[in-house]
């Protein structure tokens, strides 16, 4: 049980030192120094403390572009080989760190920024997916199957079970214009140190890459690296690296290919929603979450869409739609395309994945996508549906995988060994997909890190406390996240100890107080010893029989047979943080159940305070950081990495593998080839500062015949992006839903409003601004002239107001501030509006020429707009094109140098030229105008013809987003060739055709 030591005394104030970095900081500025020095509540100011060490870039938590790195460390092989790689995983927990600080000091703009840099390196561009158009739905993917070896692979791409039909591209299409998948890739390398360079967007130094590609028994250790931009320039010579993991008949193709990890998305959502409940209400970036969200279904999906159950005998039948849905968030989706030339790249590819693990489930994402209150319902036919299912669906998950102690074990499939296999007799049942004690992978088995409690157990926290809130307390999906919540804390809980050590044995297993080991059960009297500022977590888990079918909520077990046995404790901060945020939230929601907390919320509550207090005394400077033994290095000079007979490339180092340094492999496992090590796949790690003092003790200490560290292992301090920000975020939400109404300090004046925005329209002003951090009301203030005098026109508590008394062409000027009991804060930032009436529907052409517009890419906040055009003549004399110019309106969102592209044009694209023009004076709409002109090659627009479609494609050189919804030349609605007259046709410099934005 947790240590009875007395609650100690918070100091209402950090030392002079603290206040001092918090004020001087440079990345603060104003509006964040004024919000840090009105707190009064030390989590506030330790979450804010480490915000600035994590976000100085003298800390080293990000690249030069930007980029969060999975560590600071480079020399560390976990998911990511290198520290200096990064996740999409990383991406999804920046965004929680910048909308708590976003919620602190009202300022939301760092979350956007995160957001931009996400679409920019991780999230592939329409450039980095060319040829997903050509993608069938009806065909998403040839078959082949997994294998239980790495020394098994390549495997045979065979299609011995056709796939199944993709029920969700079409309506994306229609959804979205296009079907870009507007997921993550799962894996960056951000300083380009496997050294394969970013083929489709050169001006990146991050490159797209992959690691896991060989089954389920492929570790880390065993990994080959290769980039997700195939064109045969690394690997071997014509195939690439593709022929190391799958075989076809002919030489592989070359290919693009990404994965996404469904979880970060998952958070990413979950995090958006946080941020519009805590006051962030910018719909640009909201609606880029519900986007997220619904091509998040593909998640849902068995991986060539195969039947749920159909292979349960081992003979699998292809899906004709939902009925390949499992509702549920696998460990992957993938897609690819060709790379060829002259039409032979012309095609691409989609699967899902088979295998679910509980770890990757998010309640908190489905609540948001499907439930109204949730605020994040996306835009396709039936999403809110299947998020609906999902929400169902995950909750049955973990009531299902819950132990008879408490804790959530493994996963199911529905591909059997990842071959459609018959299931094994006896084999448990969810919803015809079988039980999976250690789903996706082997080594480790990944069913043993607690942080794969902790994550997804923190969700289901947070939905307690959501639906707790929101009165919903009797719903059947309520009852299960309270069952599992509350199952869950008390098994965990009896095993965090904070100022003393858990007494264990030499393999990790807990002992009580007669020196046996504790293998299982409730309450478990663990043995200790006193250890100041110390804390200790479970690290691992074993597991006994399993879950028994599942038949709904209302006849569940309790899993009698279905064991846990908790093992080595652990000092990981990552997995502390997310611990103290389960605890909190479940805490938080037995209060808002029950109006008070129930015991064991408070005990949670008190437990997570004491966590929090001891986990600070370990902050070096950069981080929260404690030194860690990872016995598992000696596998950076063992051979494993499996090279079979007769493959022999280049890697992106310049080495050539497997080179001279392999070994036989081993014939037991399937193969025939040889083994080089992770040191031979890649030299360059040689050059790691922490190199050598790895392998002289290697060489001094690893005992390869005992396989024991016998004088010293290897130890190092980490400081991992993400459990930094777990274990920040861990005291800015204690402080959010608990400690703020618990320290019974002064209440203070609220935080300045930021985010000030102003939309003018035909009488009328709409303004919108973001939450101020304890503001009660809102006092909205208008002026005439820049800088006053305002005269307060509305107070209210909401985070919108429309002014109707106005009059059409008066330009008007307007602030909002906040106010609470104690006071009212300063004034916003001023923004300005002119109204005016809606603009005149535009004259009839003038003349026999007019301008023919449809919308070539309908997503109207990606980094490019490409408006197809042509001109038709319905006259009965021939005009030459070198007379005309045509002019499209848009706006630029963010002025930087922009790049004309003519993709295609039926006069000539080297007939076409494209100037972008900076307008003299901006208007609603325009800013810049694009000026096409003809050169004399073109010809002439015969009469009663038209000159052919023109695709015209536009792009910043730093490829930020535009955002075309108000643009004034831009109309997604046009799928086809129509008269468009907004925008303008000029012969000879006469206005021949269209309006010009007023």
């Amino acid at each position: 049980m947790i240590a009875s030591s007395k609650r100690k005394i918070i100091a209402l104030m950090l030392t002079l030192t603290m206040l001092l970095s918090l004020l001087t900081s440079a990345a603060a500025g104003a509006e964040q120094v004024q919000s840090a020095a009105a707190l009064d509540n030390v989590h506030q100011e330790r979450f804010l403390q480490m915000y600035e060490q994590i976000k100085d870039p003298a800390s080293g938590y990000f690249s030069p572009e930007g980029i969060p790195y999975h560590a600071i460390e480079t020399l560390m092989s976990e998911a990511p080989d290198y520290g200096h790689m990064t996740t999409s995983e990383a991406y999804s927990y920046w965004f929680w760190l910048e909308a708590l600080y976003g919620y602190y000091t009202g300022d939301w703009t760092h979350l956007e920024a995160a957001w931009d840099n996400m679409e920019k390196f991780i999230i592939p561009s329409a450039k980095e997916q060319p040829t997903m158009s050509y993608y069938n739905p009806s065909s998403p993917a040839t078959s082949a199957g997994e294998k239980p070896q790495p020394d098994m692979y390549p495997s045979q791409i065979d299609g011995k079970y056709p796939a199944g039909r993709d029920p969700l591209d079409a309506e994306l299409k229609a959804a979205y214009g296009n079907n870009d998948t507007y997921l993550m890739h799962w894996l960056v390398d951000v300083d380009n140190f496997y050294g394969f360079g970013n083929l489709l967007n050169p001006s990146h130094t991050a490159t797209y890459v992959n690691t896991f590609q060989r089954g389920e028994q492929e570790s880390v250790w065993e990994a080959v690296p290769h980039p997700s931009q195939d064109d045969h320039s690394f690997g071997k010579p014509g195939e690439g690296f593709m022929s190391l993991f799958t075989k076809e008949t002919a030489a592989p193709a070359k290919q693009w290919r990404y994965t996404n990890a469904t979880d970060a998305e998952g958070r990413a959502v979950q995090v958006m929603y946080w941020a519009k409940e805590m006051g962030y209400n910018n719909p640009v970036y909201l609606d880029k979450a519900k986007k997220m969200g619904d091509y998040l279904r593909y998640g849902m999906f068995d991986k060539y869409f195969m039947k749920i159950g159909s292979a349960a005998n081992g003979a699998p039948a292809p899906g004709s739609g939902k009925d390949a849905a499992h509702y549920l968030m696998s460990w992957y989706t993938a897609w690819g395309g060709g790379l060829g030339d002259n039409g032979t790249g012309n095609w691409a590819w989609r699967i899902g994945a088979s295998h679910v693990h509980h770890a990757y489930q998010n309640v908190v994402a489905a609540y948001a996508l499907s439930q109204p209150e949730g605020g994040l319902i996306p835009k396709s036919a039936t999403a809110q549906q299947d998020w609906n299912t999902s929400l169902k669906r995950q909750l049955e998950f973990y009531t299902w995988l819950q132990s008879s102690e408490g804790a959530i074990g493994g996963g199911a499939t529905n591909s059997w060994d990842g071959d459609y296999k018959a299931y094994p007799a006896g084999v448990s049942r969810f919803y015809d997909m079988a039980y999976d004690e250690d789903p996706v992978y082997h080594d480790p088995p990944s069913n043993t890190w607690f942080g794969f409690q902790t994550w997804p157990l923190e969700r289901v926290a947070e939905l307690y406390y959501i639906m707790a809130s929101n009165g919903d307390t009797s719903s059947e999906n309520f009852k299960m996240a309270k069952q599992v919540i509350e199952n869950w804390i008390d098994w965990s809980i009896d095993y965090v100890f904070v100022n003393e050590k858990p007494v264990t044995d030499a393999n990790g297993y807990y002992l009580d107080a007669n020196g046996n080991r504790i293998l299982g059960g409730q309450d478990p009297a663990v043995a200790t010893i006193s250890q100041p500022g110390q804390f200790y977590v479970p690290g691992s888990q074993e597991w006994k029989g399993q879950p028994d079918t599942w038949k709904g909520y209302s006849s569940f077990t309790g899993n009698p047979n279905f064991r846990v046995v908790t093992k080595d404790p652990s000092q990981d901060v990552g997995v502390l943080g997310n611990y103290i945020k389960a605890l909190t939230f479940y805490a938080a929601g037995t209060k808002a159940e029950n109006g008070d907390y129930s015991a064991l919320g408070n005990e949670a509550k008190t437990t997570a305070e004491e966590l929090l207090e001891v986990a600070w005394g370990h902050n070096d400077g950069i981080g929260i950081a404690l030194p860690e033994s990872r016995a598992d290095y000696y596998r950076y000079f063992t051979k494993e990495v499996y090279i079979p007979n007769g493959w022999s490339g280049t890697f992106g180092q310049g080495n050539v593998i497997p080179g001279n340094a392999g070994v036989p492999s081993d014939p037991a496992k399937g193969g025939n080839g040889v083994y080089i090590s992770y040191a031979d796949l890649r030299p360059d790690i040689k050059n790691d500062p922490q190199w050598s003092y790895l392998e002289q003790l290697y060489k001094n200490s690893y005992n390869p015949v005992t396989k024991k560290w016998e004088n010293g292992t290897p130890t190092f301090t980490y400081h991992r992006f993400w459990s930094q920000v777990d274990i920040a975020t861990a005291y800015a939400e204690y402080d959010r839903l608990i400690a703020s109404g618990d320290t019974g300090s002064e209440p203070t004046a609220p935080a300045v409003p930021v985010g000030l925005r102003a939309a003018a329209g035909d009488g009328k002003v709409e303004l919108s601004w973001n939450n101020a951090a304890g503001a009660a009301e809102y006092v909205i203030k208008r002026a005439e002239a820049s800088g006053g005098p305002y005269t307060v026109i509305a107070e209210q508590s909401g985070l919108s107001f429309t002014d109707t008394n106005v009059t059409n062409g008066t330009t008007y000027y307007y602030v909002v501030s906040a106010t609470n009991a104690q006071g009212e804060s300063a004034n916003s930032a001023e923004v300005t509006a002119v109204p005016a009436a809606a603009p005149e529907e535009p004259e009839e052409p003038i003349g026999d020429l007019k301008l023919q517009y449809k919308a070539g890419d309908t997503n109207a906040t990606d980094n490019q707009f490409k408006p197809h055009l042509r001109i038709v003549n319905t006259g009965t004399k021939d005009v030459p094109l070198s007379e005309l110019k045509i002019r499209y309106y848009y706006t630029i969102d963010g002025d930087q140098p922009q790049t004309f592209n003519c993709d295609w044009a039926t006069v000539g694209c080297s007939n076409l030229s494209g100037n972008l023009v900076k307008r003299d004076e901006a208007v609603e709409g325009a800013d810049y105008y694009l000026e096409i002109g003809f050169a004399a090659g073109a010809g002439s627009v015969a009469a009663g013809a038209d000159t052919g479609e023109m695709q015209i494609r536009i792009n910043k050189n730093d490829w930020s987003n535009y955002s075309e919804a108000d643009d004034f030349s831009y109309d997604p609605t046009k799928s086809a060739f129509a008269d468009w007259n907004k925008a303008a046709l000029y012969h000879n410099g006469k206005l021949v055709w269209g309006t010009e934005p007023k």
